[in-house]
């Protein structure tokens, strides 16, 4: 029972420096139901691709090659007059939500306007590569038929191959040892003692192995559908300007200016109303101070004199 705890804590040390030199990645954006449509990404053999000793006998056996799982996100924007912004992404978003969880989910969604005619909305979705074919091919026409324009677009990707196989590796590894310690339990040979420390060692090797499973559900989603990043901007009306443009315009110009001094004008009573509250009052005070202080001093100064001139008894 001795040796067999102290291979399956070697094999836990070994597994768990495995994982301190391997990342863990993960997309919170995909769901479940693209995680369980996902199919498996291929695995390579590690028998198969082992070479072929010198005293064999055999020809070496050429390792298959694996092909490349590469995430791709798209990122669009559109350029589109006010009110067009705004109905076309929620097209887009419906148009999503009818194709089903499996092909299309709606991630997220969000719109702002300034003023009349500046609307800023975006939109963040995930799909299957043929969800998001079909977008890509509607997206100028159905640009243009609200009246605007695709003005930018780009493709990022992202190789996960390496991570794949090795998350798949080292998930192999895991899920020996975990078998090997369910065996150590099944004898129910030894102390208590080293059986509670083989039960919370395969509690631990279980937990990391149901994240693991997780993780790679995760990139293999990531490759098998594609991030759609779509922003739906309006700065201005898109159609040219008519003959009464520069009278609107300078009516708003005369109409913004007049407000721009209100505005200062309230700013500018806000600021010293309280200087005024409480100065004139003091002012007031001091003024009527001084007053009764040079009445006082006049009748003294006539008292005086009145008294000088008087004749003495």
């Amino acid at each position: 029972m001795r040796k067999e705890l102290i291979w399956a804590a070697a094999a836990s040390a070994l597994l768990a420096g495995c994982q301190e030199g391997s990342r863990q990645y993960a997309d919170e954006s995909v769901d479940v139901e693209l995680m369980e449509a996902a199919p498996a990404a291929p695995v390579m053999d590690a028998a198969a691709s082992a070479p072929a000793g010198p005293n064999s006998g055999a020809a070496p056996v050429v390792a298959p090659s694996i092909a490349p799982s590469i995430a791709y996100a798209y990122r669009f924007g559109l350029e589109l007059p006010a009110e067009a912004a705004t109905s076309l992404m929620a097209k887009h978003e419906q148009a999503c939500i009818a194709a089903g969880p499996a092909a299309c989910q709606v991630i997220g969604s969000n719109s702002r306007r300034v003023g009349r005619d500046s609307v800023e909305a975006h939109l963040e979705m995930r799909g299957t590569p043929a969800y998001v074919a079909r977008f890509r091919a509607a997206l100028d026409g159905e640009a243009k038929g609200a009246g605007g324009r695709v003005a930018e677009q780009a493709v990022e990707s992202e190789d996960l191959t390496r991570q794949l196989v090795d998350t798949e590796a080292r998930m192999r590894a895991m899920e020996t040892l975990r078998d090997r310690l369910q065996q150590l339990l099944a004898t129910r040979s030894g102390p208590l003692e080293q059986l509670l420390q083989v039960e919370r060692e395969l509690a631990r090797v279980q937990g990391e192995l149901d994240a693991t499973r997780s993780a790679l559900a995760v990139m293999r989603t990531r490759v098998q559908t594609s991030k759609l990043d779509v922003s739906y901007r309006a700065a201005g009306q898109l159609a040219p300007d008519s003959a009464a443009r520069p009278v609107v315009d300078a009516l708003n110009s005369a109409s913004y200016a007049f407000m721009s001094s209100l505005g200062v004008l309230i700013l500018f009573i806000a600021s010293v109303l309280p200087i005024l509250l409480v100065g004139v009052p003091l002012i007031w005070l001091l003024w009527r101070w001084r007053r009764t202080e040079r009445a006082r001093k006049a009748a003294e100064a006539a008292r005086k004199k009145k008294a000088e001139g008087e004749p003495s008894a």
